[in-house]
């Protein structure tokens, strides 16, 4: 049968697959259009596991949030891909808007960073992970996300950094419902946000440190001093005072300004509480960053323009 170039024209559009690939389907499929689009999808899911082992450290951090209505919720994702180049690419940003949109609407979990890194989330996301993969030409992981949901009084807020190598997610929560309009706390949370991404903090306050963390740090500054030769109810002491920078460094609130180095963060949400005259609080934030973990491999521009060709 003659495959014209309307009929190949017609099946890449519906595929997204390259002209040469439609016309070896269409001519395969005798000129039968669903027939010609199983065989793409049959050798595309071929192509597609063959890719699955590269190293993917490249990619974004995404985020969703909407405001509206009687709660809050929202979604900060982290997508990965082997190359700047793909990331870059409008197949990977159409695949990375309908996974944020689908977590977003379909993801059960809350609260807590979902890893996928051992397996797909379920069969649809592997379905639309292989499709995207057999059209970029690269690996393509989805790798782990976090759902908030909150009350009328939560005003969550996101920042991405960087075009998406760090990704933030807050929530702060106010005595008004009327939070979430203000212009002054929208202000606000962004600071906060940005805050959270240069200086990554451990978590919100004190009370909230991971015990096992401060515990660990005490046995090193510990260690460290009786090395010094210190006597032991000194060295506590020292370590104690250590112990309570160390804290301080590493907890949100007690952390000082960067857009205002000369207050803490505590004290900038106690600002803009006073000026609006609604109590104000962080109560909880996530973190992403861009293939932190993964170890990564070397390439250069050429590289990354060979790997799409494969």
């Amino acid at each position: 049968m003659n495959i014209s170039a309307s009929m190949v024209k017609e099946l890449r559009e519906k595929s997204g697959a390259g002209m040469m690939d439609c016309k070896k389907a269409l001519s395969e499929a005798n000129g039968d259009m669903d027939q010609a689009m199983q065989i793409l999808k049959e050798k595309g899911a071929a192509k597609a596991a063959k890719k699955i082992g590269r190293v993917a450290s490249e990619g974004s951090i995404l985020s969703l949030i909407d405001n509206g209505g009687n709660s809050s919720k929202g979604i900060l994702l982290e997508l990965n891909c082997e190359t700047d180049f793909a990331a870059k690419s409008e197949g990977f940003k159409s695949y990375a808007s309908l996974m944020s949109e689908y977590f977003m609407e379909n993801a059960k979990e809350e609260g807590s960073v979902v890893s996928m890194e051992e397996s797909f989330y379920n069969k649809e996301i592997e379905n639309y992970t292989t499709e995207a993969i057999t059209k970029i030409g690269e690996n393509i992981k989805p790798r782990r996300f976090i759902k908030f949901e909150c009350d009328e009084n939560s005003y969550l807020h996101s920042y991405i950094h960087m075009g998406g190598k760090i990704g933030v997610m807050v929530e702060i929560k106010a005595s008004s419902v009327d939070v979430k309009k203000d212009k002054d706390v929208q202000e606000m949370a962004d600071g906060i946000a940005m805050q959270i991404a240069s200086m990554y903090p451990e978590c919100v306050d004190e009370s909230s440190f991971p015990e096992e963390k401060i515990e660990a740090e005490k046995k090193t500054f510990m260690a460290q001093v009786l090395e010094m030769g210190k006597p032991e109810n000194v060295a506590e002491k020292i370590v104690e005072g250590k112990l309570k920078k160390f804290i301080a460094e590493n907890t949100l609130l007690e952390q000082n300004f960067v857009m205002k180095g000369d207050i803490k963060v505590k004290d900038f949400i106690k600002e803009t509480a006073k000026k609006i005259g609604v109590d104000l609080a962080v109560t909880r934030f996530a973190r992403f960053e861009l293939g932190e973990g993964i170890e990564k491999e070397s390439s250069n521009f050429a590289d990354e323009v060979a790997a799409q060709l494969k």
